[in-house]
């Protein structure tokens, strides 16, 4: 199954290798942290993006016949359902997968694989649909995370060995890093709840490190390469539009962490993008990783090339730290009059996403009017993504359902 859509963009040049090179406290936190075109030359061409499906899983909740390739622990008893999952090949990941974490850089000769994203139609076509963004999507994490790899090596190869699922934190940029991500989305609280109130589902997988954010420019950071975020997100949101039938006046989203930040990306590009948005401690204000670091983050300062390696990322994909600050939906909702019913959840006492982070997006919808076009929720939990919880998940679906476009 395919179908296509036209753009514009530039012939990207080939991919440079960059050494990595990355403590034991530091690796556990690293491995948990925000879980947040057209190139530089040629001329312009047209791309015929194409959604090719690859694979179908089973998402079931736990201990269901037959094995599932995708176990909900919030479904309920004897619920399954179908979800395909799609490939762009005209999108590739950063960098090609490997599991040789010493040795990156070599095997990082050539573009990655290409992106996915995974797909479940809706149960009729009166029905709501609602964007799962995954975390995980910022490349910073994963550039740290290599500084920890090369800094201790043995103690990194015995996490890897004993929590083989630390290894997503240094896979965003390739496309193990997007299937974890979706995997992650499908297995969730708000997934369990919307699929089995028959609605659509979509995933858009991203490893590019961007956050959602580029149209295909290439980005010297980390890995020299395009980041194709932002046009991933429109293609996929675009494409499951027009391939399922659905309530077109009841569109939603939902993201945690670093799928905060694309809700809050997917908005800034677009404020009708969806009727209605949930973000969940999100990493919303990016210097705010800087200014008020994670209590952790501490560690990092001790190995050489931390800051070095935070300051790049800034400037590598936002040209200034003012134009960082700028993809805040926290500083940008008042001032542009982004009207999108938005439903916030986060925590002062979150251990990876700082209240610094997150202020300036509470405070923005606590002085929006009127005040019933959002929720502004400060669990007091010292955990990271607050709706963690099936009872919480049908809340959020609750409280968006009731907005259309």
């Amino acid at each position: 199954m395919k179908e296509r859509l036209t753009v514009s963009c530039m012939r990207h040049p080939s991919y440079s290798t960059v050494r990595f090179r990355a403590r034991f406290l530091l690796w556990g936190f690293l491995l948990g942290v925000v879980a947040s075109g057209c190139g530089d030359d040629g001329e312009p061409t047209a791309l015929q993006l194409t959604a090719r499906r690859i694979a179908v899983w089973q998402i079931s909740a736990p201990n269901e016949p037959p094995r599932s390739n995708v176990s909900n622990p919030f479904l309920s008893p004897g619920k399954q359902f179908v979800a395909e999952i799609y490939e762009v090949p005209e999108f590739p990941c950063v960098r090609t997968d490997s599991d040789d974490y010493l040795h990156i850089p070599e095997a990082t000769q050539s573009p990655g694989l290409p992106a996915v994203f995974l797909a479940v139609p809706p149960a009729d076509p009166g029905a709501p649909v609602i964007m799962l963004f995954h975390g995980n999507g910022l490349d910073f994490i994963e550039a740290l995370a290599s500084l920890f790899v090369h800094a201790a090596p043995r103690t990194a190869a015995q996490l890897l060995q004993e929590q083989p699922g630390f290894a997503g934190f240094i896979e965003i940029l390739n496309r193990g890093g997007a299937m974890r991500g979706l995997t992650g989305e499908a297995s969730g609280a708000v997934a369990a709840a919307a699929l089995e109130r028959g609605w659509g589902l979509v995933v858009p997988g991203n490893c590019w490190g961007d956050g959602g954010h580029h149209r295909g420019e290439v980005v010297d950071y980390y890995i020299r390469a395009p980041r194709y975020g932002r046009s991933m997100d429109d293609f996929v949101w675009q494409w499951y539009r027009k391939q399922f039938g659905h309530d077109r006046a009841r569109e939603y989203s939902f993201g945690c962490s670093g799928g905060g930040q694309r809700t809050a990306q997917l908005l800034l590009a677009d404020p009708n993008a969806v009727a209605a948005a949930a973000v969940d401690s999100p990493a919303d204000y990016l210097p705010g990783f800087k200014e008020d670091p994670p209590g952790l983050f501490s560690l990092l300062q001790g190995i050489p090339g931390y800051l070095e390696r935070l300051d790049a990322f800034y400037l590598a994909h936002y040209g200034t730290w003012e134009n960082a600050a700028a993809q805040s939906l926290g500083t940008q909702l008042l001032e542009r009059g982004i009207q999108t019913p938005i439903y916030l959840t986060f925590s002062r006492k979150d251990p990876l996403v700082t209240y610094s982070i997150t202020r300036r997006l509470a405070e923005a919808l606590g002085q929006r009017q009127p005040a019933g076009r959002q929720v502004v929720w400060d669990t007091g939990e010292a955990v990271h993504c607050q709706v963690n919880t099936r009872s919480r998940a049908e809340a959020v679906l609750d409280w968006l359902e009731q907005w259309r476009h």
